[in-house]
């Protein structure tokens, strides 16, 4: 997280189950920010007591502007230590149009998860198509 303003800020970090209400860990810390400041840990070093492999949902939020970087990690079948960035879901901003995966991983170790947030208390339909190279529907079969 980094503050791009001269004035410092709080910024509180929530941890949620995958639900997203429920809290998971302490449920939040508050995270002091020096102006043009910055600081980054791993989820378990802002919310204590978080269970080790936690998945769910974290609540970043300041008064504020500040800017924020979300890392997923894991250690795959060969044991290596990946990090990949993970998308920030901006509640305040309405969706422009469709979004668009432009790859997916599935094989070798790797695999792709999607996860899907709804910012609103009322259900939401979504479609999701799988296209090949060419633009046509690809044919999934369910893995074991």
């Amino acid at each position: 997280m980094a503050n791009p303003g001269g004035t410092p800020i709080s910024v509180r970090v929530s941890a949620f189950q995958l639900d997203g209400i429920t809290p998971a860990g302490t449920n939040s810390s508050l995270i002091q920010l020096a102006g043009n400041g910055h600081t980054a840990a791993f989820a378990e070093q802002f919310i204590p007591g978080l269970p080790i492999g936690f998945t769910g949902v974290l609540d970043i939020s300041a008064p504020s502007p500040f800017v924020a970087l979300t890392l997923g990690s894991l250690v795959n079948a060969r044991n290596d230590f990946l990090l990949t960035t993970f998308p920030i879901a901006d509640f305040t901003q309405a969706v422009t149009g469709p979004l668009v995966f432009p790859q997916v991983a599935d094989g070798g170790g790797y695999q792709t998860q999607i996860i899907l947030l709804n910012g609103s208390s009322a259900p939401s339909t979504v479609s999701i198509n799988y296209l090949g190279n060419d633009g046509s529907p690809l044919k999934l079969s369910r893995g074991n």
